[in-house]
């Protein structure tokens, strides 16, 4: 019996009659067992299933090991172009970066640059005004200008919106033509009555300018001729822009040898020049 056992353990895949009789003697769970052979026929039905498929679908299909090593090649390039491809996507983001990074760099310098440049202006304008008579230009420069805003106020009135003063480099008069495409020409383009309602304007603006640095309240107002040359066409501008003083509460004195004049003007005093007792005083309202 030993020499059998001994024959048929040789021919069995144990080592000895140990590992038999510890086989023997460990319990064993039969359901885990039946569930594993179990779940283990299943993947094995599910397997040939699979490759049966794939039989099916590859049976009509050879295998071609030129075209496989083509493909094999093109996917090797492809993968190859599309490392490529990233690193330059990477290289261009970091670029883009840096890009923006120079660019906000860039408008903070052109801010500076900008405030330096107008510093610069402002030390070139004060440099030139303390040449020579430069600061006396500047303040007559500005003097005028404003004397010309306030002047254009009334003018621009009086002219029916047509006309505004303007003041060039060299501090002359310019007139804009607004029915003329607005149009820059010389005063001496004006007609009487517009030159008139130009230089009652700045006298106007001049007395005024005067008063407030003087801190008076005297609201008259003196023209000395100006009359004479007009033609009746202007010389019915110059009594609408009278008649147009007094809806500003203004005094106006008149001093002329137009008779026209005594026809729009109820108060008045007219000096008569007798031969023998000389001039004489004669009072409207006498």
């Amino acid at each position: 019996e030993n020499i059998l056992l001994s024959e048929e353990l040789a021919k069995s895949s144990f080592h000895d009659l140990k590992e038999i009789t510890k086989i023997l003697a460990s319990s064993v769970n039969v359901q885990e067992l039946k569930k594993s052979v179990s779940d283990y026929k299943l993947t094995e039905y599910s397997l040939v299933s699979i490759i049966k498929q794939l039989e099916e679908d590859l049976k009509d299909q050879n295998f071609d090991a030129d075209i496989f090593r083509r493909l094999q090649s093109e996917v090797e390039s492809k993968t190859k172009a599309l490392e490529q491809e990233n690193e330059q996507r990477i290289r261009l983001e970091n670029e883009l970066i840096k890009a923006k990074k120079d660019f906000k760099a860039k408008q903070e310098l052109s801010k500076q640059l900008e405030q330096l440049e107008f510093r610069g202006d402002n030390i070139a304008t004060l440099k030139s005004l303390f040449k020579g008579s430069g600061f006396v230009n500047y303040i007559s420069s500005v003097y005028l200008q404003n004397l010309c805003n306030e002047a254009n106020i009334r003018f621009y009135q009086l002219t029916r919106q047509q006309l505004k003063l303007e003041i060039n480099e060299k501090n002359e008069f310019l007139v804009r033509d607004y029915l003329n495409e607005g149009k820059v020409r010389s005063v001496k383009t004006l007609s009487g009555g517009q030159l008139f309602q130009a230089s009652l304007s700045l006298a106007l603006a001049l007395a005024e300018s005067i008063q407030q640095q003087n801190k008076a309240k005297q609201n008259f107002f003196f023209l000395d001729e100006g009359f004479g040359s007009q033609d009746k066409e202007s010389l019915q501008i110059v009594f609408e822009s009278l008649k147009a003083l007094r809806k500003e509460n203004r005094i106006v004195g008149v001093i002329s040898h137009v008779e026209e004049l005594q026809q729009e003007i109820s108060v008045y005093l007219e000096v008569i020049n007798h031969n023998d007792v000389g001039s004489k005083i004669k009072e409207s309202w006498s």
